[in-house]
């Protein structure tokens, strides 16, 4: 059996032929810059994905700033920031720690300020080739979703979200609609090049629980999810939808299945048990195993990430899951631990 084929089987209900694995976090890279230099150099190749044999590959479209001067829309910014397709600025730290984010809407006091922010611009004028060439060699492809909820708040700044979803509901709203409109556009356009599953980013909790309450999420968010999946799937009915949303988030998963998702990532060890949610919920969803990026992978022992690997397989005995790292593999991480990874995931299909 393929890997397409493995991968469609889980998706689709079955139970596959074995557990697949990928290094990346969905679509994104899972190498932090750190990591793949160091890959680089001890490898000599440019691929994990080839490397390693993971059982996808990548492909996304990029999408660019929409307007004139992304500058324009901030009052003040630092030198040295960059800006994305929202406009929004984001001043880099040190290597592989968070940015400082300017929110471009930040002085947003009516709809109309909302409205008249630039909508990104999908590039679309590219090479899909690589797309039809996993294909040919087995693989599925994982492309880049976009998001709601994040963007919402990178948008207008969280504290001023968070507030408006209380004190000022209709600002909220549009600025909502204005992120689903784009990432309806942005997923549509992934998955019209064939794309197998479409990945969507949305962090909605923290470690100790959501970041707003599950109602306020239900009302606010969940309808947005609805109508993006729902106009996809009309678009593209074979696509599956990979849905990442870190934190303590068990208060929300039963309506990310309502929502149409195909498979949930990361069950975020730190604060959620993957036996748990895939006991529930494992016959509805696809519930990733993952791998710790912030305390297994950086300071376990290579011994330990094949433990926890093994782990994972010993509880899945349908093998409806996959492995993944909970997010992208940060610079402190030993290189063996990520040769680890790789060589017990493997072992899991008998090579």
């Amino acid at each position: 059996m393929l890997p397409i084929d493995n991968l469609h089987r889980l998706l689709s209900g079955g139970n596959p032929e074995w557990i697949p694995f990928s290094l990346d976090v969905g679509a994104i890279p899972g190498f932090s810059a750190p990591v793949q230099r160091t890959f680089i150099e001890s490898t000599g190749t440019q691929s994990p994905q080839e490397h390693f044999g993971t059982d996808v590959r990548l492909f996304s479209l990029a999408a660019e700033f929409g307007g004139d001067d992304p500058a324009a829309l901030h009052e003040s910014i630092q030198p040295g920031t960059t800006f994305d397709e929202w406009g929004i600025g984001h001043l880099a730290g040190a290597e592989g720690t968070a940015d400082r984010m300017y929110p471009p809407l930040a002085r947003a006091a009516s709809i109309r300020d909302v409205e008249a922010i630039p909508t990104p611009t999908i590039k679309i004028d590219v090479d899909a080739s690589p797309i039809q060439e996993f294909h040919a060699a087995g693989y599925p492809v994982f492309g880049y979703g976009g998001s709601i909820y994040e963007w919402s708040w990178w948008l207008r700044g969280m504290e001023n979200f968070l507030a408006d979803l209380v004190a000022e509901p209709a600002l909220a709203e549009a600025v909502i609609r204005k992120v689903e409109e784009h990432t309806t556009r942005l997923a549509t356009a992934v998955a019209r090049l064939g794309i197998d599953v479409l990945c969507f980013y949305d962090d909605a909790g923290m470690q100790s629980g959501m970041q707003v309450s599950p109602q306020v999420w239900q009302r606010f968010v969940k309808p947005a999810w609805t109508r993006v999946l729902e106009t996809i799937r009309r678009e593209a009915p074979a696509a599956k939808f990979f849905f990442h949303c870190c934190g303590k988030i068990d208060a929300i998963v039963p309506d990310i299945i309502d929502c149409g998702f195909d498979m949930l990532h990361p069950v975020q060890p730190e604060c959620m048990s993957f036996e748990e949610v895939y006991r529930q919920y494992g016959r509805d969803i696809v519930i990733t195993a993952t791998l710790s990026s912030q305390k297994l992978l950086p300071f376990g022992s290579a011994e330990d990430v094949r433990r926890e690997v093994r782990r994972f397989a010993s509880a899945v005995t349908d093998r409806r899951t996959m492995l993944m790292p909970s997010n992208v593999i940060q610079p402190e991480t030993p290189w063996e631990n990520v040769v680890a990874f790789a060589d017990a995931a493997r072992e899991l299909r008998g090579e």
